[in-house]
């Protein structure tokens, strides 16, 4: 550590995830040096005076996953419905041709009326098309001719679902940001606090024992030096710790065993299965989140675990993030 400055806020500046991921591990450290010595009286004080901040900080940044997997949801409804409205095939063309069957020949000046600026409107951004669908229903208007009221209720119907879908998704955005500002806040609290804490490890410690100050901390990934990726070969049947890292349920991981089927897990120990097991199929990449482990306390479950499961080697790759 770089004692005269305090690298926890900036190291942590431009990513929060990090910061999270730093607080629960210093947390998780004192947890188990006050499990030691109860009546410790620093550890106390340390402990006590992270915990909150650092699972405010991780209570946020779950809001934010949350809120970004339901934009997500969102935007993939509101692209599919756009989608099916544009283009030469879309229903806004199909529209038009009906309409044009009904009033091209017989009432020119209606056609017009209805289809002013043709099908251009519907090959703008999204907020154009879906104006462009409330104009197109206002320009049918009560029309009594059974073929357009059939078609204005299809377009009414197509206006229902994505208007409130995008006004929804902007409030979402402007919330998410809202709390992407509380994240920010939270992570400078709990690393400031983190910066306090080491100011007492240096008096607690003064002559360092084999880094005893520094074990208090991932200092691996406070300095960015973490390996994320693997490629590793397992001899048969062979269970192997591969590495230890502090994951939250969010992080994201990608895995393939190719010569056999495996498992992976997130565990308390080194080369232990006590989460659960993350199935891999011979030769597939598995995309998946650390959630997939079902662990609760990912302080304690850090070791990660692969397993082979067939009787000759395999080889074994893993990249986080």
């Amino acid at each position: 550590l770089k004692y005269g400055s305090d690298e926890f806020s900036s190291q942590t500046e431009d990513s929060d995830e990090k910061a999270v991921l730093l607080g629960n591990f210093h947390t998780r450290r004192l947890k188990l040096a006050l499990d030691a010595e109860p009546l410790d009286p620093d550890f106390i004080l340390m402990y006590n005076r992270s915990k909150p901040l650092s699972e405010d900080a991780q209570k946020i940044l779950d809001k934010v996953y949350n809120k970004m997997s339901v934009q997500v949801g969102q935007t993939e409804t509101i692209n599919r419905r756009l989608k099916a409205i544009k283009g030469e095939e879309g229903l806004a063309h199909n529209w038009r041709d009906r309409t044009s069957a009904v009033y091209a020949k017989s009432n020119p000046g209606r056609m017009l009326a209805i289809w002013s600026r043709g099908l251009k409107p519907f090959r703008g951004t999204k907020d154009k098309v879906i104006s462009a669908l409330n104009v197109l229903s206002l320009n049918i208007g009560a029309d009594t001719n059974p073929q357009m009221i059939a078609i204005k209720a299809e377009i009414d119907a197509e206006y229902a679902i994505i208007n409130p879908g995008r006004e929804l998704q902007r409030d979402d955005i402007d919330t998410t940001q809202d709390t992407y500002d509380t994240l920010h806040t939270a992570c400078r609290l709990s690393m400031k606090m983190e910066y306090r804490n080491e100011g007492l490890l240096m008096n607690k410690y003064p002559y360092n024992e084999n880094n005893i100050q520094e074990s208090f901390h991932d200092m691996e990934l406070l300095h960015g030096k973490q390996q994320t990726k693997w490629d590793i070969g397992l001899a048969p049947l062979e269970t192997k710790d591969i590495g230890q890292r502090t994951l939250i349920a969010q992080s994201k991981l990608r895995a393939k065993v190719t010569g056999g089927d495996g498992m992976m897990y997130l565990a308390s120990t080194p080369g232990g299965i006590d989460s659960i097991g993350v199935p891999l199929a011979d030769g597939v990449e598995n995309k998946f989140t650390a959630a997939a482990f079902h662990v609760t306390d990912y302080g304690l479950h850090r070791h990660i675990t692969v397993v082979n499961g067939a009787n000759n080697p395999v080889r074994f790759n893993l990249n986080l993030g």
